[in-house]
């Protein structure tokens, strides 16, 4: 009894200033609430729903950005006005003058991996266990180029697990993908 009353005083404080902080945080989502916005709106109705006093809202407004950068814009040349929408747009956005092959596909977070990442490909810093160089070149051949590899191990949770079994080494580099060109790129 003793013991469950210490627990309790414990715990009791934690839970109380826990409670008090529901729904805020890193989410701006959750602390709009009462912003204005058409997620707040929703969120506002949402909650009269689950009450039983009002409808169930049909649409979660979410915010997508209007229109995502072009390469040409990610690596800082002029871009055109956006009088000229009428004209039809090229098929590809050329590379910067001078950049390296490797730095004409890559996407904006492979660039930013490759200057987060300060290690030689090959150079150990995140354990494995279990997987082998013949298991990961196996994995490697299902995707079209390294830096498409490279993606798919970020976004399954890379480098710091590898679920896929990419990344024997442990250098949180797969199949190849080289961030030296990309470090030297200046993007």
């Amino acid at each position: 009894m003793m013991r469950n009353l210490a627990i309790l005083a414990l715990l009791g404080p934690v839970l109380a200033l826990a409670g008090c902080g529901e729904n805020t945080g890193w989410n701006p989502n959750y602390s709009a609430m009462h912003n204005g916005s058409p997620y707040a709106e929703y969120l506002q109705a949402r909650e009269v729903a689950l009450h039983g006093k009002g409808p169930v809202p049909k649409v979660i407004p979410i915010a997508l950005p209007a229109q995502a950068p072009t390469a040409a814009q990610i690596a800082g040349t002029a871009a055109k006005p956006r009088a000229q929408a009428a004209a039809p747009a090229p098929a590809a956005a050329a590379p910067p003058a001078g950049a390296p092959a490797a730095t004409q596909a890559a996407t904006p977070s492979l660039v930013r991996y490759a200057q987060q990442e300060t290690q030689a490909p090959g150079t150990r810093k995140y354990q494995r266990s279990g997987s082998s160089e013949s298991a990961a070149a196996r994995a490697c051949r299902s995707y079209a180029s390294a830096d498409v590899a490279q993606s798919a191990f970020l976004a399954a949770g890379g480098p710091v697990i590898d679920p896929r079994g990419l990344d024997p080494d442990g250098d949180g580099f797969v199949c190849g993908w080289d961030p030296r060109p990309l470090r030297q790129s200046g993007l």
